[in-house]
């Protein structure tokens, strides 16, 4: 029999971000931690990875309760990596003290993981930067991810994402000090209108709604 223990967003900050576990914990926690990441060639924290096809794989640790907030969180870290939305799936996150707060209720999901979601999308962008440099012998500076390409403007040269994950996983996941969020007017998605992303199974029942969700060890009646 499980039980379920509440984290406090004060307890899973100073934990989590105060032993510097949150961006370097894809690479240090047990594989059956990061489940939803199996899959990914790079994936240098709890929230995203990346596929050799290209395909972003980003964590969901939001419930969909109407107001978009699984879609909107994970957005956030695609527009900070510059990814294509088109080739993002969500990988829904078990309940887990890991991911922090996971209760989607008091309209604060935005507010408290806002910068979370920035954070990780430049963390995994700068390395992608930084890979693509490497190959080209070129300085980091000189180059910058733009639509699920790293592009280096000066020789017209680019490389996708899944061309860039194996060599971006064997660098070492930047200080949160180094990293250089966009600005505003850089935003390719905050701020835009953007339908929830499985909408259509949910509007035809085919999502995984919370009455079909099974926990090991429970015992269900029928009513």
């Amino acid at each position: 029999m499980r039980t379920v223990q509440n984290v406090s967003r004060r307890a899973f900050l100073r934990t989590t971000f105060g032993a510097g576990a949150f961006v370097l914990g894809a690479r240090i926690l047990p594989k059956a931690a990061v489940a939803a990441l199996e899959t990914a060639v790079f994936s240098p924290n709890l929230f995203v990875g990346i596929q050799a096809d290209g395909t972003v794989l980003i964590v969901a640790h939001r419930s969909e309760m109407g107001s978009s907030s699984r879609t909107m969180v994970p957005l956030i870290l695609a527009d900070e990596l510059d990814a294509d939305w088109k080739r993002v799936k969500l990988q829904q996150a078990i309940g887990d003290a890991r991911y922090g707060d996971q209760n989607t209720d008091g309209s604060h999901s935005i507010r408290s993981f806002m910068s979370v979601m920035q954070e990780c999308g430049a963390s995994a962008r700068l390395m992608l930067e930084q890979a693509a440099a490497a190959k080209w012998g070129v300085p980091a500076s000189e180059c910058k991810a733009n639509l699920h390409r790293v592009v280096h403007a000066s020789s017209g040269r680019a490389l996708g994402f899944g061309e860039l994950a194996s060599d971006a996983a064997k660098l070492p996941v930047p200080d949160k000090a180094k990293l250089t969020l966009k600005k505003k007017s850089e935003y390719r998605y905050i701020g835009k209108e953007t339908p929830i992303y499985d909408l259509a199974d949910i509007t035809h029942g085919k999502a995984t709604f919370g009455m079909d969700a099974k926990v090991e060890g429970m015992v269900y009646a029928s009513i």
